[in-house]
C-alpha cells in the first residue's frame, strides 16, 4: 500500500501517515478529462487531455498486462479513466499505467482536508472543489446542514471556516498540501 506523510493540521500535531486506500474515487471521472487518442500498439498509448490538449505517451506496467483487457470497473465507473482496472487477486482497484500516468494523476492529492471524529477514526474527506466523501450518516448529514450553507469564499477562508465549525461539533481537521 502507498504511504505519503502530511503534516498535521494544527501546530503541535506532529506527522500524519496518509495510506492510500486503493479505492479509485480519484480516478473515477477521469475519462471525462482522458481520452486515449492514439494506440501505438506493445501497450504504449497516446492519452490527451481534453482540458489542457496535453498529449502524454503511456504504457502499461508489465505487472498489470493481465488486467487490459478487464473493462469491468466500467460498469459501476462509467466516467473512470480508460487505465483504471479492477485488481481483485490483491482486492483493490489501479492504474495500470502508473509509472508513466500523466503530470496531472503525479500532482493529485486524494483530500485536501482529513476530516476525524472524536476518537481520531477518519470520518471523512473533502477532496477537490469542496466535495464531501464519508461513509458516515451523521457527519454527511451535519456537512448538509452546518457546512453546505457557507458562503462561497476563497478556498483557503472556507477551509478555515469549515475547520472551525467542524472543530465545534468534535472533529478534527487536518490539511493536505497546499
Amino acid at each position: 500500500m502507498e504511504e505519503r506523510q502530511w503534516e498535521g493540521g494544527r501546530e503541535g500535531d506532529g506527522q500524519m501517515t496518509f495510506r492510500c486506500r486503493i479505492c479509485g474515487e480519484c480516478c473515477s471521472h477521469l475519462g471525462l478529462v482522458h481520452v486515449i487518442r492514439e494506440d501505438h500498439g506493445n501497450h504504449v498509448y497516446s492519452l490527451l487531455n481534453r482540458y489542457s490538449g496535453d498529449v502524454t505517451r503511456v504504457s502499461v506496467d508489465p505487472d498489470k498486462i493481465h488486467l487490459l483487457g478487464d473493462r469491468s470497473i466500467f460498469e459501476r465507473e462509467p466516467e473512470a479513466c480508460p487505465f483504471l482496472r479492477d485488481d481483485p487477486a490483491r482486492d483493490r482497484v489501479c492504474c495500470i499505467v502508473h509509472a508513466t500516468r500523466p503530470d496531472i494523476c503525479r500532482e493529485f492529492q486524494c483530500w485536501r482536508l482529513l476530516i476525524l471524529d472524536r476518537e481520531g477514526r477518519q470520518a471523512g474527506r473533502v477532496m477537490g472543489s469542496r466535495h464531501l466523501s464519508t461513509a458516515d450518516p451523521s457527519l454527511a448529514r451535519f456537512w448538509e446542514e452546518r457546512i453546505g450553507p457557507i458562503p462561497g469564499e476563497s478556498d483557503a477562508a472556507w477551509d478555515l471556516r469549515v475547520e472551525q465549525v467542524l472543530g465545534e461539533a468534535g472533529y478534527r481537521v487536518v490539511r493536505g498540501d497546499p
